[in-house]
């Protein structure tokens, strides 16, 4: 009974999205949403919704003194989780496709190892956890988002351009999910922050305070959307044809969190850090793989495939996965 009442609430606010979704597909078919406004949505989540978000979940985040220390520990825990769970994944999808064709070698790879963290995982894990007092589910989810974002502009990137040589040390440096963390960070852990009774909490000015509040909200509408629109230009049913794109979603979908699930909860993590990473890990495959497929001229129709029918699928395996996570959290 337990486990129905947390399916039926991941799949309540999984729900929630995919109406969004649903909306962004329409649009997407009857040309309301195009491609150029599609890349100025992505272009203003990632440089501005992204890091409004993060700082917005430190700084709206009051926590008595004493629970400060556990705070941090836990936000340790939570960076430590999303390294290891990325090493892993990226030494699995290495050792797994091992296609003669590298186009879609890569392509599968890096599929495989990213998920929609930013577009999905977050905004869920926001839907779940978080409280007007507390946004310790964003705050969680930031941290993943910032390690996700490492290797994104590391591995990610050498895998999809080929050339490991071209790696840009500023573009990790200064993406926008790092700098939102690095910021909030500083908020979060300064002598800024000041006592109201028995709580902690960084004094901002309101005005401020509801501007970052309402760039936050934007980080559900659009990129539900976004995801909406590549599902309205993919060819779903040739991904049905292919046997690696299954082997590739199971391994997104479910091989990947159920194994974070296990070895988690075996070293005894529990609470909001193991909902949050495995809900970091359970994300389908993320919009980013279509995106650098495009910019490096790999096999751009494959990637939308994977991350459509992921999208799709993760309807059934998010809320299954993340219930249970729930359930013995």
């Amino acid at each position: 009974m337990e486990f129905l009442y947390s399916f039926l609430e991941v799949a309540q606010k999984v729900g929630l999205l995919f109406i969004i979704i649903a909306i962004g597909f329409v649009c997407q078919r009857v040309r309301l949403l195009t491609e150029e406004a599609n890349k100025c949505m992505a272009d203003i989540v990632m440089y501005i919704v992204t890091p409004c978000v993060i700082i917005n979940a430190f700084s709206a985040t009051t926590y008595s003194n004493e629970a400060l220390w556990g705070m941090l520990r836990n936000i340790g825990l939570v960076a430590l989780i999303a390294l290891a769970a990325h090493t892993m994944m990226i030494v699995v999808v290495c050792l797994l496709f091992r296609f003669k064709d590298d186009d879609r070698r890569r392509v599968m790879r890096f599929a495989a190892v990213f998920s929609n963290a930013g577009f999905i995982a977050l905004p869920l894990a926001q839907a779940l956890i978080d409280t007007p007092e507390c946004h310790e589910g964003a705050l969680y989810a930031a941290i993943f988002l910032a390690i996700f974002n490492i290797a994104l502009w590391t591995w990610g990137f050498v895998n999809m351009s080929g050339d490991s040589g071209a790696m840009s040390w500023k573009k990790i440096v200064l993406n926008p999910g790092l700098i939102g963390v690095v910021f909030g960070m500083l908020l979060f852990t300064s002598p800024l922050y000041v006592t109201v009774g028995d709580s902690a909490g960084i004094r901002i000015p309101s005005i401020l305070a509801d501007a970052l509040s309402a760039l936050s909200a934007l980080n559900l509408p659009l990129p539900m959307l976004m995801v909406g629109y590549y599902l309205g230009k993919a060819d779903i049913l040739a991904a049905f044809r292919d046997g690696w794109s299954y082997v590739c979603m199971a391994m997104r979908l479910i091989v990947f969190p159920m194994a974070a699930l296990a070895i988690l909860y075996a070293l005894g993590v529990r609470g909001n850090v193991l909902i949050v990473s495995v809900i970091g890990a359970a994300a389908p495959v993320g919009a980013t793989t279509t995106i650098f497929s495009a910019k490096y001229g790999r096999d751009t129709d494959l990637s939308v495939r994977l991350v459509a029918l992921s999208t799709v699928l993760s309807l059934v395996t998010m809320p299954l996965i993340v219930g249970l996570t729930q359930m013995i959290a």
